[in-house]
């Protein structure tokens, strides 16, 4: 048995819709799952109706960006994604993800780039990104690829950055817990020395994503033995974004119970 409780569809920055998603995890052998896309929960909208016809122990989740830093994220499982407080905490934060991709955009165009947030072509039902903007400059000649772009001029201290616009860390923590949630820190590795674990617990932290692709072996057991130390819980992800992105692993790590005996309480389905 595996798990990954981190994984994206088309409804954000994934290049798979979510029954895809799932089809591949699937076949990867994953018994315990989650859709994680970017400030979005629509992908569970489509996904719920059908899951349970599979063997397949699954939670709702979602990935919130926040302000403190680039890759300070945080991981909401169990909220309803019909939950009218957290829609409204997200389409507040889907308007700061406007504005800042506009002013990106604002930043390209000064340097020759012509196009606008409308070329992106996505509705209210999904949310976006820089790595749309990349993309849509590959698609258009001004790069050679996504991954050119986005290292050349999207990425930190590159000429078309702008700062993220969303809510704090204590922010995120607050809107999952107030829906009814659980919160985790999102690969606490990407983020070293922009957070104080303590602190986030205090905010409501539940758990904290130990098991991550970039984390050597040597962080990952850092990570476990804080999560011991601070009674939180541990969760695993591959924060597979589907083919042709450079997160393609989806097969997840092995179900450990004594690490993630927490999901028997918390998940739906059957295996």
């Amino acid at each position: 048995m595996r798990i990954n409780l981190h994984t994206h569809s088309k409804f954000s920055d994934g290049t798979l819709s979510p029954f895809e998603v799932l089809g591949k995890a699937l076949r990867a052998g994953v018994s315990r799952f989650s859709l994680s896309d970017h400030d979005i929960m629509s992908g569970w909208e489509e996904l719920e109706k059908e899951i349970s016809a599979f063997k397949i122990l699954y939670i709702t989740g979602i990935e919130l960006s926040t302000v403190d830093h680039d890759n300070l994220h945080i991981l909401g499982y169990g909220i309803d994604p019909k939950n009218k407080f957290f829609s409204e905490r997200l389409k507040d934060y889907r308007e700061r993800r406007i504005k800042r991709i506009e002013k990106i955009f604002e930043k390209l165009n000064k340097m020759g780039f012509e196009a606008d947030i409308k070329e992106l072509n996505l509705t209210d039902k999904t949310t976006f990104g820089r790595p749309h903007v990349s993309r849509l400059m590959k698609e258009k000649g001004f790069s050679k690829s996504a991954k050119e772009a986005f290292q050349k001029f999207l990425a930190y201290d590159m000429p078309a950055y702008v700062p993220p616009m969303g809510p704090t860390a204590q922010e995120a923590i607050k809107a999952v817990k107030e829906a009814g949630g659980l919160a985790f820190l999102a690969h606490p590795g990407t983020a070293e020395g922009f957070y104080d674990l303590k602190k986030l617990k205090e905010f409501g932290l539940d758990g904290i994503e130990a098991f991550y692709p970039s984390h050597s072996n040597n962080r990952t057991k850092k990570y476990l033995e804080e999560a011991q130390k601070l009674s939180l819980l541990v969760s695993a992800g591959t924060d597979f974004h589907g083919p042709g992105t450079e997160r393609e692993e989806i097969n997840g790590f092995p179900y450990e119970e004594k690490y993630f005996a927490w999901t028997e309480k918390y998940f739906k389905g059957n295996l």
